[in-house]
């Protein structure tokens, strides 16, 4: 009778467990759920600002005839302006465990840990926005004087031909007039007047000194037009400016080890690059651990076998996570960080 009572109490004590990790190849049971543990991915959006300038085609002429100085190289350079990060959860692909919600009280518990988010359903996926993530500025236009400036030009030879009276010959010149292109300094040249001329106009109408009579809204929009002409073709001798900002979104997923990532690169000439371009100097992604809330390691009681379900879920560490550029530090913040954390358990009878 007493070795009936103990073999009994052994079979009882060795009932398995339900809620187990799940193992290369395992069978599911019908019915079952499998759920992983969250791990926190830290998603970065950084915003730069350009300027892109183009010279224009008569820059190198802008001295001779104007008398002003004018760049005449193109140029592109690019600032941080905005960067954000926002912590996101995520499904562990390496850690999945499997349980049977329908035995004993095991369902609120683990309703409780998804709705914490200690705990996800392996098929749950957080809605993400899609971005391009490296986007390339739009090409600046080259500044041009097609359709401002006049390309041809007449231009008039005199040519001889021989006429012979008698014994005499003599050379009879005749006119020629043909088209021909005008070089580039000449078309700068005439840029140039033209440039004077508005602004003689233009001051002819304000003074009133001038045969031509405009009265208010005629006066103004006679001077609005002379001034945007003389825009046009100072641009000539000027170039244009364009400004704009790009954009860049990354995400940086930190493991149990290594404490410093390489969220993306910035160079001043060509703005936001990913990762593993080496064009331009790293911005990093930093976690202190020596200010994490380090969580202490808890001994579960495995000698001692009891029936039930077993939840498994993992409790996040809190670090402190810094984004700099050398040694200037761009952002701040204190955010949970799942995969630094313990993996906990506790079984429901």
């Amino acid at each position: 009778m007493k070795k009936l009572i103990i073999l009994l109490l052994a079979i009882s004590l060795w009932v398995p467990i339900q809620g187990q990790p799940v193992t290369e190849g395992q069978q599911i049971p019908q019915g079952a759920v499998v759920y992983s543990l969250p791990r926190t991915c830290v998603r970065i959006v950084a915003e730069a600002s350009y300027s892109s300038f183009s010279p224009g085609p008569y820059a190198r002429y802008a001295r001779k005839f104007l008398g002003i100085e004018a760049g005449q190289a193109k140029t592109t350079t690019y600032e941080l302006s905005r960067i954000e990060m926002t912590p996101m959860l995520e499904a562990d692909p390496h850690q999945l465990y499997v349980v049977n919600l329908s035995a004993g009280n095991a369902q609120p518990w683990f309703l409780q840990l998804t709705s914490q988010g200690l705990v996800f359903l392996s098929d749950s996926y957080a809605a993400k926005e899609n971005h391009w993530r490296f986007p390339s500025t739009d090409g600046s236009q080259e500044v041009s004087d097609a359709g401002i400036i006049e390309n041809l030009k007449e231009e008039r030879t005199t040519l001889y031909r021989s006429q012979i009276q008698g014994r005499e010959v003599s050379a009879i010149p005749v006119q020629q007039t043909q088209l021909v292109e005008k070089t580039l300094e000449q078309r700068a040249e005439e840029a140039a007047r033209k440039v004077f001329e508005l602004r003689n106009m233009r001051f002819a109408i304000i003074t009133g000194d001038t045969d031509a009579l405009y009265s208010g809204e005629a006066m103004g929009a006679a001077v609005e037009e002379m001034r945007r002409m003389e825009e046009e073709y100072l641009r000539l001798f000027l170039g244009e400016t364009i400004t704009g900002k790009t954009h860049l979104s990354t995400d940086v997923l930190p493991d149990e080890e290594n404490t410093r990532y390489v969220a993306f690169r910035f160079s001043e000439t060509e703005g936001l690059l990913p990762a593993g371009n080496v064009g331009g100097r790293p911005i990093l992604l930093e976690i202190n651990t020596a200010a994490e809330e380090v969580i202490p390691r808890f001994q579960t009681e495995e000698g001692r076998i009891r029936t039930g379900t077993r939840l498994y879920y993992r409790q996040p560490a809190i670090a402190l996570v810094r984004l700099t550029d050398g040694q200037k530090e761009l952002l701040q913040a204190r955010i949970p960080i799942y995969q630094k954390g313990p993996v906990l358990n506790f079984i429901i009878n």
